[in-house]
């Protein structure tokens, strides 16, 4: 049931960073053209789903690893360090770009809301601001536990067990790859939407001449 959960949570994720990376990839130029608040909007919103694939490719290896690693008849010791290691870097690195651009993302909705108060717009406030609040006492709750165990991972004085050595460079690969799929995913979806739109929108303005 558990795994269910997690599959249906990852495949909705997958499908908001998608919708979030094609609305920036439609207002892309326009939004290079325009600069300001708007601009700053449409880059918060790549970078959110940029983060969105990042957590999907992360989770989905940490599903795939413990089995690969059994295989191979690592040690399970090893095999949850590795993977609460993976989790709590996959976690730091994106928990901070999700704060920071919600929390604009949240403040550019307020204000578009209060000049436009329609109810898709309020709806997407609302949701907007329990999501931002719903992330901030997630991270208050789980950065610090987090932060002192991936020090203490890679900085820690004490002298690692045997393997762990090779699990902090696998956590640390897995991460990697996790960013650039997330960040080559979400531009590729960005590129196209942009392509599409601009030429939608020759064609639209050549029809009205």
């Amino acid at each position: 049931m558990e795994l269910l959960l997690l599959i249906a949570m990852l495949v909705l994720n997958f499908v908001i960073s998608w919708a979030n990376a094609s609305y920036c990839g439609r207002y892309w130029t326009e939004s290079k053209n325009e600069g300001g608040w708007f601009r700053a909007y449409i880059v918060c919103g790549y970078i959110m789903a940029i983060c969105g694939f990042t957590m999907v490719y992360s989770y989905v290896a940490l599903l795939i690893a413990p089995v690969v690693m059994q295989a191979f008849e690592v040690e399970q010791e090893l095999i949850v360090y590795f993977v609460d290691l993976a989790a709590n870097l996959t976690y730091l690195v994106i928990v901070f770009p999700i704060l920071s651009t919600g929390l604009f993302i949240w403040f550019r909705g307020m204000q578009i809301t209060w000049e436009n108060r329609t109810v898709g717009n309020m709806v997407a406030t609302g949701w907007n601001t329990y999501a931002q609040i719903h992330n901030t006492i997630s991270a208050m709750r789980n950065v610090p536990s987090a932060f002192g165990k991936v020090v203490e991972a890679l900085l820690g004085g004490k002298k690692k067990k045997k393997g762990e050595e090779v699990m902090v460079i696998l956590a640390i690969l897995l991460v990697i790859l996790a960013v650039l799929g997330g960040y080559f995913t979400a531009s590729a979806i960005m590129k196209k939407a942009d392509r599409e739109y601009d030429a939608y929108a020759i064609l639209r303005r050549r029809a009205n001449v």
